[in-house]
């Protein structure tokens, strides 16, 4: 299951500043920038965690590139008021998380509050800041899904995806196309499925070119061309035919064989079958009444030939008269 995270894109909104929280430690990241963080003392062994994946994690795409050496900040926040200070209100109350990249910042819930472990969530939110650092002074001309994409692929969220949960999406009509999250994603019905489809479509764009390929897409962005420009120079596909190719692919990977290895629909194939077979011994009883009354018509004859004893055991049995006990003779 990915892991649903908020980024907070743009400048940040000026704000009374935070109450600084008691605990503060720092490390030093794989590309030599200082990672600092602020926690309160009952949140101080969800800090150590946290400092081990910061000490670790680089995307791929992103090492080994000149980026800026500015220090990344994160705040545990304790509980929900200091989450609101923290991000100014600016996070989903869904989110795990947020990502402040003009502020270099970012805020994670305490698992004390939403119970899921806190390092792959971190290393969700490092993905966004190392990605808009990676490509500035250029970094709003990539979609959101790939903000999203991006950080979650390397993050490692997709040994948590099944891709039936794309499946059902597509075929529910949940799914909704890239280009509609160019710039905003959906907060109703399931925002998780847009963060998966995301996720998936970065995951396509690494299968045609590798990390390789993701690292000069990011470079000719931070060059100054536009996200179709950089896809028409690293793939040789306009914006336009990623996303058709993109919807044939969904069709042809996540289609109905698909959704029906879920367990869901292994429930849906059942209930079908109790329908039919309902149905089916339904229309049985109907036909079998059907033919005993054709048998007992012919047995009785035409009603002219029917004897006043006949008729009167007939009209009775129709009407379901209790109290006819038939000819006293």
């Amino acid at each position: 299951m990915a892991v649903v995270a908020g980024a907070a894109r743009g400048p940040a909104v000026a704000q009374e500043a935070p109450r600084p929280l008691a605990g503060r430690s720092g490390v030093t990241a794989p590309d030599g920038r200082d990672v600092e963080f602020s926690w309160a003392p009952r949140d101080s062994a969800v800090a150590a965690r946290l400092a081990r994946v910061a000490r670790t994690f680089v995307p791929a795409p992103v090492r080994g590139s000149a980026l800026p050496s500015d220090t990344f900040h994160v705040v545990v926040a304790p509980d929900e008021a200091a989450f609101r200070r923290w991000t100014g209100g600016r996070a989903p109350d869904w989110g795990l998380a947020v990502a402040l990249p003009a502020e270099r910042r970012i805020v994670v819930r305490s698992p004390r509050l939403t119970g899921v472990g806190p390092g792959i969530v971190l290393a969700h939110e490092l993905g966004h800041l190392y990605l808009v650092e990676a490509t500035q002074p250029n970094a709003d001309a990539l979609p959101r899904w790939f903000h999203e994409g991006f950080a979650a692929l390397y993050a490692g969220e997709w040994r948590w995806v099944g891709p039936v949960r794309l499946a059902w999406g597509r075929l529910t009509g949940e799914l909704r196309p890239l280009a509609e999250l160019e710039r905003e994603f959906p907060s109703v019905p399931a925002p998780d499925l847009a963060y998966t489809e995301s996720l998936a479509a970065v995951r396509d764009l690494r299968g045609r070119g590798g990390d390789a390929g993701i690292a000069a897409l990011l470079g000719r962005v931070r060059g100054g061309a536009s996200f179709d420009g950089a896809l028409r120079s690293t793939y040789g596909l306009t914006q336009r035919q990623f996303y058709d190719r993109w919807e044939a692919h969904m069709g042809h990977e996540y289609g109905w064989l698909v959704a029906f290895t879920d367990q869901r629909a292994i429930w849906v194939l059942v209930a079908l079958a109790v329908a039919f077979l309902f149905v089916w011994r339904r229309r049985q009883v109907t036909r079998e009444i059907a033919r005993r009354r054709r048998a007992e018509d012919r047995a009785l004859g035409e009603p002219d030939d029917h004897s006043l004893g006949v008729e009167h055991w007939e009209r009775t049995w129709e009407h379901d008269d209790e109290s006819w006990r038939g000819d006293d003779d």
